[in-house]
């Protein structure tokens, strides 16, 4: 104990003696929220172990909690100073701000409620540590934060006196007051649990209790024998592995046991904390799915399934929105329709997402949601001829009506409460939260267990919100009125700071923060994380408080020297709450060696034999380790027949880069979400280039006529068609802007080009986009060549524009990457109306960008085109100098591949792995799973027996 009262009776009692007391009437505050909700379930179980059928709750409540009630006693008693109101923490946060706002040096911040939230905490710490505001330290030039916190609290106290507010903080010592003056009478005993130390605030109420008659005893939990083992762990991943199969071994042994984890760093690492007990204690979801272990620590209000959509929805009354974020309301179950109109929903995001860019408005998703009474010329369509597109989805756009009457109706500001107010009743109008989510078992009849807490954490979650709709409202008193965004943005915030832990069922496993393990008792404790780096913590003092006072007063984290004597009794406590203890650390952290802390003197053992652990295999190794499958002969897909396959040319490089991907892409139509980018999408602007080339050689033709133009014609003929081109898009001309800065650029990069043009051979374009249909193996190909020019001799050349990066060395390979080009020219080379194979003079991209104009591939002489054949030995050197053979291993490869994809050959099989599948943008990892195939590998790699 750090620090107590003298006067207060010390016991040491187990939890028959305890539980006796709350039978009696005894009422019993503990140290924190967890340990009373621990304590009230291990009391009613224990209750059910004798026998009882019913009985009355037992009074167990953390201090905080007990404080209110001793307030809302003593001021409905008349106390003296208790009619003054008493504002929730956000009201108290906002009041900050107000403070801030008024004060010249805080005009400067970035995020005033950031301070706020932190001189809040600051006045919390030096009313209850008795921290005195009076000292000079506070004026002194040592550090400019201390005398502006002693300024702004200044302003704070009389703005909390002409609005007749008392915080929270300040309630103690008129509790005091109350108590000796006999205005508050208590008289139940009081019992206390899980107190390492008192602050000078908690010790002055109890001492006031003390003197009014009221009896209080010090409680602590008996102590057991205690068997110690220190665990050095290889690493923090390691640490957190062996301390999960830790835990399943004891469950296993004694499904009763009652276990204890203990994280010092647990915000920080809930996740991975979770996960990995997820691994070991439910691998694959094959045990119960109501999880075992119970994790202390929260997670904001804001993060939840429920809540995060509701702010999505919210999001669409932006003026300009995310796709992402109208993806997630489309495929939302928590408003109207949400499953009925599953299917068009994800069919309506896929639309958007080829249709506009980034950043779309609420009337373009209402546009393509709805069933269109206009045709594109804006002439009314009878209503029998009307046609529902397979995105149509009726409910949305009766949710997006709503949304944009909503916008339309609520453009002026309100107060805070109108707002909370109009929310609330938006969302609801809306379906949100009671549009029940699909997500029963269809295979199973009647609600299960799982899905009854399911249930349970919805409504839990739903109260936490109408909590955070009450504390906007609160904000009536301290924030002028407000418009819809800053409504809103003080609605995230609230729901950020609210960290939401719902109550679930009683849990064997107890996940714990370091400070929250006093006042219980388990049969096995686990503390992770215990390095000299970590234990003890390193001191944090209060930047606002001048330090000799911190140190003066002892405040929490005030000095090394306070940390060093806290970790001494904490590290006494947790030897303490089981019989059984494992202290850990990780022998390597962040690629460097560290030691155990100084304040475990006892040898540490690697050795895992000797750390009771169950040996079974993860869930990633049971698979691996499965029993070999069954192999069934089944049947080849058949040849596609008439019906060509989707893709054109990029079956062939499907069928190369990855032969599943070929098979799911092209023959099952598995076609991935398109990402749109910020202005003008690259696929757009690469279309639209093709059309202005296109517009402009069907005008110039040679390249005579091209020598012909001077600067000025050339510029002005160019312009004429990158206008015409940029102005037939819709969505350009929804942005004028975005317009005519895609128009410069087109006419830049193009004026460039042509002077690349200039350079070559005499040449006359004599073809356009042509379509042709090739036979390969039988399965017709359907191929756009974007321009084939003719040379003096009667040669040609085939060019296929690119605005992106291209590399003609990914041609010549077992599994070409690219085979677009060497499929056009073999398309060529059997083009010839009479049957004679004509071999092109040359197959090439067109590079257009900024920084690169150029041609890249193969022309079987030089003079053709500027720079090629390539001066640098290599593969395409040699396709140059043997062009004809090189068509003809094209032909071979791309038969064979072909060959391949109408047999069904569809293995996981990306050509360098999963480098491919990134940099080819593949989005078929969930399907294939080839990270987990990878996985194997690398357990067979390093000798797992499989």
């Amino acid at each position: 104990m750090l620090e107590t009262s003298p006067s207060y009776t010390q016991q040491t009692l187990d939890y028959d003696a305890i539980f006796s007391r709350l039978q009696s009437g005894h009422t019993l505050v503990t140290g924190n929220s967890r340990l009373s909700r621990i304590l009230e379930s291990r009391y009613n179980q224990w209750r059910l172990y004798r026998g009882d059928s019913q009985w009355q709750t037992a009074d167990i409540l953390s201090w905080n909690l007990w404080l209110d009630r001793l307030w809302v006693t003593a001021t409905l008693a008349g106390a003296e100073g208790t009619n003054r109101a008493v504002p929730n923490p956000r009201q108290i946060t906002s009041l900050w701000e107000q403070v801030l706002k008024q004060d010249k040096r805080a005009e400067t911040l970035l995020r005033p409620e950031s301070l706020a939230n932190q001189l809040k905490e600051t006045r919390s710490l030096v009313k209850t540590w008795g921290v005195d505001l009076s000292d000079f330290s506070w004026l002194g030039e040592e550090n400019e934060n201390h005398s502006a916190f002693h300024h702004w609290n200044g302003i704070f106290e009389q703005l909390c006196i002409k609005d007749g507010w008392l915080a929270a903080e300040d309630r103690t010592l008129l509790l005091c007051q109350a108590l000796l003056n006999k205005q508050l009478e208590i008289k139940e005993n009081i019992d206390l649990l899980g107190f390492d130390e008192f602050n000078p605030a908690q010790i002055s109420l109890l001492d006031a209790l003390d003197e009014s008659t009221v009896c209080i005893s010090n409680l602590s939990i008996v102590t057991a024998n205690n068997k110690l083992v220190l665990f050095e762990a290889e690493d923090s991943k390691s640490e957190l592995e062996q301390m999960a199969r830790w835990a399943r071994y004891w469950l296993e042994k004694n499904p009763q046991a009652s276990i204890a984890i203990v994280v010092p760093d647990l915000q920080a690492r809930r996740a991975e904390v979770e996960q990995q007990l997820g691994d070991i204690l439910r691998p694959g979801a094959w045990m119960d799915d109501i999880k075992p272990w119970n994790i202390s620590m929260g997670i904001p209000l804001a993060r939840t399934a429920m809540i995060t959509a509701a702010f999505d929805l919210l999001q669409l009354l932006s003026h300009r929105l995310e796709i992402d974020a109208v993806g997630r309301v489309l495929r939302s179950p928590w408003l109207n329709g949400g499953t009925t109109e599953r299917s068009s929903r994800a069919l309506l995001e896929k639309q958007l997402r080829e249709v506009y860019p980034r950043q779309i408005k609420l009337t373009e998703v209402r546009y393509q949601a709805q069933i269109r009474d206009k045709d594109p010329d804006g002439q009314p369509i009878a209503a029998d001829e009307r046609q529902a597109s397979p995105w149509s989805s009726p409910e949305l756009v009766k949710v997006l009506n709503k949304l944009i009457s909503f916008q339309d109706n609520n453009g002026h500001t309100k107060i805070a409460s109108a707002w909370a107010q109009s929310l609330d009743k938006l969302l609801v109008s809306l379906g949100w939260p009671m549009a029940d989510p699909d997500t029963s078992d269809p295979g199973t009849a009647g609600e299960s267990h799982n899905e009854a807490e399911e249930q349970s954490r919805n409504w839990q979650t739903l109260a936490a919100w109408a909590e955070a709709l009450a504390e906007l409202a609160s904000l009536d008193a301290t924030l002028p009125k407000l418009n819809f965004s800053k409504a809103i943005s003080l609605l995230r915030q609230i729901c950020m700071e609210k960290i939401y832990q719902p109550k679930s069922p009683a849990a064997n496993i107890q996940v714990l923060g370091l400070y929250e393990i006093n006042g219980l008792r388990f049969d096995h404790l686990w503390v992770l994380g215990l390095h000299a780096g970590n234990w003890p913590p390193n001191a944090r003092p209060n930047p606002f408080i001048p330090g000799k006072l911190q140190q003066a007063a002892r405040l929490p984290h005030s000095s090394p020297q306070r940390e060093l004597k806290v970790a001494r009794v904490l590290s006494q406590r947790l030897l303490d709450t089981a019989a059984d203890t494992i202290f850990s650390y990780p022998g390597m952290l962040d690629g460097e060696e560290v030691l155990p802390s100084p304040l475990l003197n006892i040898q540490s053992i690697k050795n895992t034999e000797q750390v009771p652990v169950w040996p079974g295999d993860n869930w990633a190794i049971t698979v691996a380790k499965s029993d070999s499958p069954k192999w069934e002969n089944l049947q080849m897909p058949e040849p596609l027949g008439q019906r060509p396959a989707k893709g054109g040319s990029t079956i062939l490089k499907h069928q190369a880069l990855c032969p599943f991907r070929a098979f799911a892409e092209n023959r099952l139509i598995a076609d991935g979400l398109n990402t749109p980018a910020d202005g003008i999408d690259p696929r757009l602007h690469g279309s639209l280039l093709h059309e202005v080339l296109e517009l402009f050689w069907k005008e110039t033709r040679t390249q005579s006529a091209l020598l012909a133009l001077d600067p000025d014609n050339l510029s002005q003929r160019l312009r004429l068609h990158v206008d015409r081109v940029t102005a037939n898009d819709r969505g350009l001309n929804q942005r004028p802007a975005f317009r005519e800065v895609e128009a410069n650029r087109i006419q830049r990069q193009v004026l460039v080009w042509l002077e690349l043009e200039k350079q070559r051979e005499d040449f006359e374009v004599i073809s356009f986009e042509e379509k042709r249909t090739p036979l390969i193996k039988g399965q017709e190909i359907r191929l756009y060549i974007d321009r084939i020019d003719q040379l003096m001799n009667g040669e040609k050349v085939i060019i296929d524009y690119k605005t992106g990066k291209v590399d003609p060395k990914k041609w010549f390979s077992e599994r070409p990457e690219d085979p677009q080009l060497p499929l056009y020219a073999i398309s060529e080379q059997d083009n010839d109306p009479e049957g004679k194979p004509e071999t092109p003079a040359g197959v090439v991209f067109a590079v257009i960008r900024d920084g690169e104009s150029c041609f890249k591939g193969v022309v079987n002489r030089e003079g053709i085109l500027p720079n090629l054949p390539p001066k640098r030995k290599g593969d395409l050197q040699e396709a140059c100098r043997q062009l004809p053979e090189t068509i003809d291993n094209w032909r071979h490869t791309i038969h064979r591949l072909m060959k391949e994809f109408l047999a069904g050959e569809a293995a996981i099989d990306p050509k360098h792995g999963s480098r491919t599948c990134e940099n080819s943008y593949c989005e078929l990892q969930p399907l294939c799973r080839i990270r987990e195939l990878e996985q194997q590998q690398q357990y067979q790699t390093a000798g797992t027996s499989i």
